[in-house]
């Protein structure tokens, strides 16, 4: 066994030394390399293989990710328009804003899960299968006869969204081009960009002949969006990574059955995580709506942080399991985390996600406050205040083409990142100032900057995710980026909710302690204010004019500390961002010369296979010069 186990290790050593000078000497009629198990199928260098041009690969891309991508803005921009009219068909207005959150919710949640699914299964197989959830979805709230039933179907196309979002974003990042990241991540922008702004009139269109084309026209699309993957990207994205925790004769894709995948699918992390997630994420909707200290939002808080503890101790049960030199036989121990607690060791990973979680607190609260500022402190319209909030898109669109060249430029993706943060912070204490002041053009001026910060930064924020994580890692990072933005935007309206509701009611209550009105009038203001007059639009409008006047006094007071509640977040951001490190560019001419010991790592991983072959003989790993053996 010692003396077969010699001869494979130096044949090893052979090949690794003489491989290079053979195949140059034989550039006529290059011998094929031997497939490597812990390989993953179809990447970017096999599609170099196969021919397939950068540009042809990214048009590819785009034309089959066209259409998920839609599906996705279609619901966000239409859906939460039309929830209102939806509610009133089934008699229940209580319930409407449901209809957006349990979507929501799912998501969310469900981002980092699908993470895990697509290295277990393949891109492809993740992507067909979060069409088809989300077909299911779609249909079901098509069909739906009474509230509960569309409330379900909400929560399944939530899971299929959460699917799409996450799948599209990993396949995009699966390059390991910073140029084609770059470009990759543009096109994906500019796509939302276009069901943005496309689905407000679909909607609108769909909405008038009925509610049920809403979810309707995503039943086709999800048709033609399977088909369009199927035959453009089966086979050229990534299939099914080997599990790293298995021996390479266990984990090699083509061996394993649709049972052994099952099996490397991390069940309880994944049930102990949504649990929680959605719990923690039920407390900050309502405690942002009604009070903090309700039963309903302390009992969530509690249960969800428990449960997220929990997942935390059984991820690192996990991470132990691995590490052990005794690990244990029961394969539920050999599982894949989900969200392996070494990726937050990396201190990029910790900043790139801390600021991916600011840009969603950013982009949420930016919609949802602006619209508040217009409607009650200006009295626009709410058609006209949607198109104020025009400004903000450009602005992103700008600093995306931005970022595009800088990156180009200086082949880091840190330093857009640091000008985005620093704008951000600039912009929303500039946004303050212009909603102090009541000047609407001062405000669209300044929320069309803090776009110019978001569309600089959110792009190489990814970019440097990916770039800062190994290959078997692309997946999760990118999930694990998409639920911080998603965590970011629900933290960001629960704050700022706060903070315009306490400012709102502390506003009003030293008004009336200050005697500048009358007590009749006083009286009606301190009665509005307890009551529910000040929630709804008619109930402010149905006041008389000087207790209104007060009343947009405080909203406009409101949403301007809402807006300086945010700039400590944005400012940490932005120191943080300058402890980025630089990643490592493959395009660049010094990266071979940078990169060390390409052959040191083939030598290792051949010695790591050779080990579970051999099984009774330790072998050490290589070292420069020597071979040697224990016994």
């Amino acid at each position: 066994m010692l003396t077969v186990a010699l001869y494979r290790i130096l044949k090893a050593k052979w090949e690794n030394r003489h491989g290079d000078t053979d195949a140059a000497n034989n550039n006529d009629a290059p011998q094929p390399e031997a497939p490597n198990p812990r390989t993953p199928p179809s990447t970017s260098s096999q599609r170099e293989e196969r021919g397939d041009s950068s540009t042809k690969w990214t048009i590819m891309l785009m034309v089959a990710l066209a259409i998920p991508v839609f599906l996705e803005t279609l619901d966000y921009t239409v859906v939460a328009t039309a929830q209102v009219h939806i509610a009133s068909v089934f008699n229940r207005l209580d319930l409407q804003s449901y209809i957006g959150t349990i979507y929501l919710l799912t998501s969310t949640v469900f981002l980092p899960p699908f993470g895990s699914l697509a290295d277990i299964f393949g891109r492809h197989v993740a992507l067909q299968v979060s069409l088809l959830i989300f077909m299911i979805g779609s249909a079901i709230s098509t069909g739906s006869q009474n509230m509960a039933t569309m409330l379900a179907g909400r929560g399944v196309a939530g899971i299929g969204a959460a699917g799409l979002l996450a799948v599209v974003r990993i396949i995009l990042t699966d390059s390991n081009s910073l140029n084609a990241n770059n470009w990759q991540q543009s096109m994906l922008f500019l796509l939302y960009t276009i069901g943005y702004c496309l689905g407000p009139f679909i909607g609108g269109e769909l909405i008038s002949v009925s509610f049920r084309w809403i979810f309707a026209i995503n039943l086709p699309c999800c048709a033609v969006a399977g088909i369009l993957g199927f035959f453009l990207l089966r086979g050229r994205t990534k299939g099914s990574q080997p599990s790293q925790r298995l021996p390479s004769t266990q984990s090699h894709s083509k061996m394993q059955s649709f049972v052994d995948k099952l099996l490397r699918v991390d069940w309880i992390g994944a049930a102990l995580f949504m649990a929680g997630g959605i719990l923690v994420l039920l407390a900050l909707n309502w405690g942002s709506n009604e009070k903090w200290n309700s039963v309903k939002v302390v009992v969530c808080f509690v249960l969800g942080g428990i449960l997220i503890v929990a997942f935390l101790g059984w991820e690192y049960v996990l991470e132990m399991q691995e590490e052990s030199p005794m690990p244990s036989s029961i394969r539920l121990f050999h599982t894949d985390p989900m969200i392996p607690l070494a990726l937050f060791r990396s201190l990029d990973v910790c900043i790139v996600q801390y600021g991916t979680f600011v840009s969603g607190m950013i982009m949420l609260v930016m919609f949802y406050f602006v619209a508040i500022f217009f409607i009650i402190v200006t009295g626009l319209s709410p058609t006209k205040s949607g198109v104020q909030l025009i400004y903000f898109a450009p602005g992103m669109g700008g600093g995306s083409l931005i970022s595009i060249q800088l990156i180009k430029l200086a082949r880091q993706p840190k330093y857009p990142i640091i000008l985005g943060a620093i704008v951000c912070t600039v912009a929303l204490g500039l946004i303050s100032m212009g909603m102090d002041q009541n000047k609407e053009n001062l405000v669209n001026g300044f929320m069309a900057m803090a776009g110019v910060g978001t569309g600089l930064s959110i792009g190489p924020l990814a970019i440097h995710a990916r770039f800062s994580q190994p290959e078997d890692r692309v997946a999760i990072v990118s999930a694990l980026s998409l639920f911080f933005r998603a965590f970011g935007g629900t933290v960001g309206l629960a704050q700022c909710g706060a903070v315009l509701n306490g400012k709102v009611n502390s506003y009003i209550t030293e008004f009336i302690r200050s005697g500048a009105i009358s007590s009749s009038d006083a009286a009606a203001l301190s009665s509005a204010s307890s009551s529910s007059s000040l929630s709804s639009l008619n109930g402010i409008s149905s006041l008389p004019p000087d207790i209104q006047a007060v009343v947009r006094e405080a909203f406009r007071q409101g949403t301007r500390y809402a807006f300086i509640s945010l700039i400590p977040w944005c400012a940490l951001a932005a120191i943080l961002s300058l402890f980025l490190s630089k990643i490592r560019d493959r395009n660049s001419p010094r990266a071979e010369s940078d990169s060390e010991a390409p052959e040191q790592e083939i030598k290792e991983e051949k010695i790591g296979a050779l080990k579970e072959d051999v099984g009774d003989v330790a072998v050490p790993p290589l070292h420069a010069g020597d071979v040697r053996l224990a016994a």
